[in-house]
């Protein structure tokens, strides 16, 4: 989750969360294989995905998460978290055996320059990278304003800039296929009632988003979890098969050579 939607309050985790959490780590499950393996997750916001790879794979001794938005209190407020776990608003040293690049490069506004830096920088060679951005810029709406995201992208072009940086696919697809249509009607009442981009280029220092609200008692959590797992596997499915699916997100896993 990113810091500007971290509520100040005791929360749930939303499903879509949980979701997303599993489905990358099966792709990394599969790609990132041995021991004594060092993580880095760029952009990691509150480290829940951290968190979640350390649990679910034990090759993976040590994570670093690097955000620019980290203050002195959240730093100091993680310095008793899992010691394999380290927390910086500064760019770490070394080189990593994978990086982690989720939802990220829509943020940037020369993202190739990023993607560029982040494989040469600290990705070592035969480390894996695993990116995800939000998909399709015709979805393009007043809720990407406000998280501060610049663009989102077609596969195409992600797959593209990941080729550009140098590196190797060694898989690629879509993800939340059933959220395409709640994205889209969104969008076309922005249209219907005239909403127009404000131009502004700062997005707002803190929001509030389903991902911090989520309230719902155990049923409706886990019908939903339920629905977007289906959703997850007939992506993956489909990656697998190399099968046209659109999904709200694009993904690739990569491989410096």
């Amino acid at each position: 989750m990113d810091l500007k939607e971290l509520p100040t309050r005791a929360f749930a985790r939303h499903p879509w969360e949980i979701v997303r959490a599993d489905f990358f780590l099966r792709l990394l499950r599969d790609q990132a294989k041995g021991g004594a393996l060092a993580a880095l997750d760029i952009g990691s916001g509150d480290g829940y995905f951290a968190e979640r790879v350390l649990a679910g794979l034990p090759g993976v001794t040590g994570v670093t998460c690097f955000d620019l938005a980290y203050d002195a209190d959240w730093l100091l407020g993680r310095a008793s978290c899992d010691p394999r776990l380290s927390f910086t608003a500064t760019r770490p040293e070394g080189s990593y055996d994978i990086v982690l690049l989720l939802d990220v490069l829509e943020h940037i506004e020369d993202d190739e320059a990023a993607l560029h830096e982040a494989v040469s920088r600290f990705l070592m060679p035969g480390g894996t990278l695993l990116i995800s951005v939000p998909a399709s810029q015709r979805l393009f709406s007043h809720h990407d304003e406000m998280l501060g995201h610049k663009r989102r992208y077609s596969p195409a072009q992600l797959r593209a800039r990941v080729s550009r940086a140098g590196l190797t696919i060694v898989d690629h697809g879509q993800l939340f296929a059933s959220l395409l249509v709640p994205r889209a009607l969104a969008k076309l009442g922005e249209v219907v009632f005239g909403y127009k981009r404000s131009g502004v280029t700062a997005a707002p220092a803190r929001i509030e988003t389903s991902l911090g609200t989520w309230h719902h008692g155990s049923r409706v959590t886990s019908a939903v979890g339920g629905a977007l797992s289906l959703d997850a596997t007939c992506c993956r499915l489909a990656s697998r098969l190399r099968i046209p699916f659109a999904g709200l997100s694009t993904w690739v896993l990569a491989q410096r050579a």
